[in-house]
């Protein structure tokens, strides 16, 4: 039963970039088409290091990183390779900034987290994680491009000598020691290590619906995952801390003991 304040997420596909759209017909979606290059006279160094970074994350979302080459990326933004060398020193870093700048950003935790927060009539801020889920899909759906990117190093940095290798063995964890500091109001019954578990199956399950939604150009990813969300949340005991829409100010509830640190301190 899809919880009421999502629905309209569902009518929000026009404005969609063309690249998370859907088909009728199954066909590889296309996330990577278009040229980064702009020709222009002069370019600061801080546009010049924003047009390397997305060119990479194009080409290696294309090619993968042991199929990218630095001159790839010196066509597509209409430089020499030489003179790509005067921003970077190699592959290597230019993936690091890849990594570091592109994917797991400030911006995106920002984003997954503003709508998911929760006010209490006392004033406390908590999060609802089946929301946070929510807009997690809503994000990657205007980032088509990175998730592309993000499938192809996932799968490429299994390989121990890929530079990326420690960078995806160590990012879940990584996640989980940010998203198990935060504020949730949780269900009678859930400790942290249970919620642990609900994490890992819905972070699980939002991969691989992702690489189903990059490889069919008909699957449309909003609304399989809140097909899956009334699953992996379901009403019966996820009810009233699936969203913030689902609190009523006027009841006067204080959610502090539905948090974990409330339950466990």
């Amino acid at each position: 039963m899809t919880v009421a304040a999502w629905e309209r997420f569902l009518n929000d596909e026009a404005s969609w970039p063309a690249a998370s759209r859907t088909t009728e017909h199954a066909m590889v979606r296309d996330t990577t088409s278009g040229t980064t290059f702009t020709k222009r006279k002069r370019m600061s160094p801080e546009e010049r290091h924003l047009q390397i970074m997305q060119a990479a994350t194009k080409i290696i979302a294309s090619k993968g990183f042991w199929g990218m080459s630095l001159q790839d990326i010196a066509d597509e933004i209409g430089i020499t390779e030489a003179a790509l060398y005067h921003y970077i020193d190699s592959k290597n870093e230019l993936l690091n900034m890849v990594l570091a700048e592109g994917y797991d950003t400030p911006e995106a935790d920002e984003y997954n987290a503003t709508t998911s927060t929760v006010t209490d009539c006392d004033g406390h801020h908590f999060y609802c994680f089946p929301r946070y889920c929510v807009n997690v899909v809503l994000y990657n759906l205007q980032r088509p491009e990175m998730v592309q990117l993000f499938a192809m190093l996932n799968g490429e940095a299994l390989n121990p000598a890929h530079p990326a290798h420690r960078f995806f063995i160590g990012r879940h964890l990584r996640n989980w020691e940010q998203v198990g500091s935060m504020d949730w109001i949780l269900p009678e019954g859930y400790d942290e290590e249970r919620f642990y578990h609900v994490y890992t199956l819905a972070m699980s399950a939002m991969d691989g619906l992702q690489y189903r939604w990059l490889a069919d150009h008909s699957v449309n990813l909003l609304e399989e995952w809140l097909a899956f969300s009334d699953e992996i949340f379901p009403d019966a005991t996820w009810h009233g801390f699936r969203d913030p829409s689902e609190y009523d100010p006027a009841s006067g509830q204080c959610l502090m003991p539905f948090t974990l640190q409330a339950r466990e301190g």
